[in-house]
């Protein structure tokens, strides 16, 4: 589904649990306040992998789709969330569309994976 078609009312959470992690691919770093997350959406998830314990937010905008803000709890090397998706939102153009359906007016993105320029 091309990201524009998506509406984000559609957007909701999910359980990090709910998403195969190895479908999964770094897309984008986000500077978006935690607290202004959590006001919007609740608190995070925390996690926790072979590299560190992350806090996370997982999202789903369309049946089999989802993607992730997380961030190292205790050394995060950057501001901000990396955002990680499924294959289907892996472009420059949902990166757009996944900010502004977050519905936070400060978040904004600050990298993007080379991969994903057209």
């Amino acid at each position: 589904m091309d990201p524009r078609e998506r509406e984000p009312a559609g957007l909701k959470r999910i359980s990090e649990r709910d998403v195969r992690l190895d479908d999964m691919k770094y897309l984008a770093q986000v500077d978006v306040d935690r607290a202004a997350l959590e006001e919007r959406w609740g608190g995070p998830e925390t996690v926790n992998d072979d590299l560190a314990e992350w806090v996370c937010f997982v999202f789903s905008p369309a049946e089999g789709e989802a993607f992730f803000l997380q961030r190292e709890v205790h050394h995060p090397p950057a501001s901000g969330f990396i955002l990680s998706v499924t294959r289907g939102l892996f472009s420059v153009e949902a990166v757009g569309w996944i900010v502004e359906a977050l519905g936070i007016a400060t978040a904004r993105v600050t990298q993007v994976n080379a991969e994903a320029a057209p």
